[in-house]
């Protein structure tokens, strides 16, 4: 019985982070990516590169099925569910890795409550899915172990797709997970014939036909002019122009070109400091140190698992050493940096829980084993205790379920600008503005212009583009600097400006 109930610890586990995660996750539209991802699952659009189609359909299909909520938390819910389901099959995996229920117990929980996930799992962003797809492909992996039949199709055609959907999804997937998966298919193709191979690239493929979404978006209403995404017929980045331009996204695009470069010696020093702090900062003091007596043990009795683990945690590393400073939200990618460190407090739990075990036995009688066992309990439980512990400290840095900032803002904005006015700004405000008039049909009247890096300066573009029409701009002071506004509405967040008529051409 006692087993039996432990078998059913990772959907326990999935049901209280989904409750927990749903319960904080941000009540309305976002800013920036985020308000772009709840803008385009509701308009079936095309989001920035890599496109993202695996997140978009999964939020358009929560917003028809779902039966409450807003629009933007339905979408938001996508990802509380993917970091719920998660931490429930890292459960399982650890539980299977491990072989005890209680350190799997610990990991799990670290991985719950770590600030990183729960930050991913209350905001509608892609990272809760990307956690999702690595934690599902090592359970898949694990089946291509050796310990099952190899020229069983069913043993390797899972982990196909997973690495396909993933390849679809995110740039990290790729290098963290798709040459672990390659190394699987070639010990599997020594030791068997080529049929698992077929099954194999054809599972693949099918993970792949995501990817087909932007293409038949853009066969149904492209090609575009280039400019303004595709607004107002529909909402496609970039407003591709051809077939290569939508290709090009799909790889990644001018958001990936120039942002990787070989980091100096400082940048690199700054990134490894930065991700030992944000250890510290996802599982505290207790969890480092598990997490580098787990890495230890598991490195010495089960090498394999733990140079899977170590590449998912440095190719991680890698991937933010080539970033440098060139993202300023750098410390998001670490997400999958997590996984592996969750794993290592996992065995670290039952490695700490050995010497005290030994202790016990050396001092008591073989007939004080029931004693030996329930000191061996409680100290498993102060560990889970801990660990919950800390992640109740977490819950100032990570709950979101009064987050009305951006909606309330976007409202008394929009109230103050006159019928047909254009408004100019920043991608962070426009994001929320265009799923304001786009979705919840609040002043779509009003034209919103997102300036991008790299584009014209806002004068210079407002004569351009709009000579003649009201003008508005959203931004802090720095934005108008030089500019001929007056101040229409003053917020922390941001600041409203009226463009004095005068400067028109």
């Amino acid at each position: 019985m006692k087993n039996r109930a432990f078998m059913l610890f990772p959907l326990v586990l999935f049901i209280v982070f989904l409750v927990l995660y749903g319960c904080t996750a941000a009540p309305s539209v976002l800013s920036g990516d985020s308000a772009e991802f709840q803008l385009a699952a509701a308009t079936l659009g095309v989001p920035h590169p890599t496109t993202y189609p695996v997140y978009t359909l999964l939020g358009h299909l929560a917003i028809r099925m779902l039966p409450s909520g807003t629009i933007a938390w339905r979408v938001t819910f996508v990802s509380s569910l993917c970091a719920a389901l998660a931490v429930g099959l890292f459960a399982a995996l650890a539980r299977r890795i491990t072989g005890r229920p209680w350190p799997a117990l610990t990991g799990a929980l670290a991985l719950g409550f770590a600030p990183g996930l729960w930050n991913a799992a209350t905001l509608a962003e892609v990272y809760a899915l990307l956690a999702l797809l690595i934690v599902a492909s090592g359970m898949a992996l694990m089946r291509m172990d050796g310990r099952n039949d190899p020229a069983d199709p069913a043993s390797v055609w899972p982990a196909a797709l997973l690495a396909g959907l993933g390849f679809t999804h995110h740039g990290l997937f790729s290098i963290t997970v798709l040459p672990l998966f390659a190394v699987a298919m070639i010990i599997a193709l020594r030791q068997t014939n080529r049929r698992p191979f077929v099954v194999a690239i054809l599972a693949f493929l099918v993970g792949m036909t995501p990817w087909l979404y932007p293409l038949i978006q853009f066969a149904r209403l492209g090609p575009f002019d280039g400019i303004d995404y595709g607004l107002p017929r529909h909402y496609f980045w970039g407003a591709p122009q051809s077939w290569q331009d939508v290709i090009d996204l799909l790889t990644g695009g001018t958001v990936r070109r120039g942002i990787f470069h070989l980091p100096g010696i400082d940048s690199a020093l700054a990134t490894v400091q930065m991700v030992g702090q944000r250890l510290w900062f996802e599982f505290g003091p207790v969890g480092v140190v598990l997490g580098l007596a787990g890495a230890t043990a598991m490195a010495r009795r089960m090498p394999w698992v733990w140079r899977a683990a170590a590449w998912v945690f440095f190719a991680t590393l890698a991937y933010l050493l080539l970033l440098g400073a060139a993202v300023g939200d750098a410390p998001v990618f670490t997400l999958p940096m997590l996984l592996p460190w969750a794993l290592w407090i996992a065995a670290g739990t039952e490695a700490v829980t050995e010497p005290a075990l030994r202790a016990l036995v050396a001092r008591r009688q073989a007939g004080d084993a029931r004693t030996i066992a329930r000191a061996r309990s409680l100290l498993l439980i102060l560990l889970v205790v801990l660990t919950v512990g800390w992640g109740a400290t977490r819950y100032r840095v990570s709950a979101k379920q009064h987050l009305w900032l951006y909606r309330e803002f976007a409202v008394a904005a929009l109230a103050r600008v006159p019928p047909g006015a254009v408004v100019i700004t920043h991608w962070e405000q426009g994001m929320t503005l265009h799923y304001m008039r786009l979705v919840e049909d609040v002043r779509p009247d009003v034209w919103v212009d997102v300036v991008e890096p790299g584009d014209d300066p806002w004068l210079e573009r407002a004569q351009r583009r709009y000579a003649g029409r009201a003008v508005y701009v959203i931004g802090q002071p720095a934005s108008v600097a030089g500019m001929p506004v007056d101040l229409v509405y003053d917020e922390p967040y941001a600041d409203v400006y009226r463009l004095r008529q005068d400067t028109a051409p």
